[in-house]
């Protein structure tokens, strides 16, 4: 992949994947909020984290010419 745009938008979904575990990781880690409010905040980052690695996985697939089944 030697187009920079490509390359921007893999780096780019990668580092929100990143900022979104971090997040996942401190709020298990060093809770914030109550239980139930704690809970909330790390299902949605998990579910961010799949979403985005989901996306990722499918731009890599289109602009590599993998076809998905």
């Amino acid at each position: 992949m030697k187009d920079p745009r490509i390359t921007a938008v893999i780096d780019n979904l990668s580092s929100l994947i990143v900022d979104y575990a971090r997040r996942t990781a401190s709020e298990q880690y060093a809770p914030s909020r109550d239980p139930d409010g704690s809970d909330e905040v790390i299902k949605e980052n998990l579910a961010w984290v799949k979403e985005l690695r989901d996306i990722r996985q499918r731009f890599e697939n289109l602009v590599t010419g993998v076809l998905d089944s």
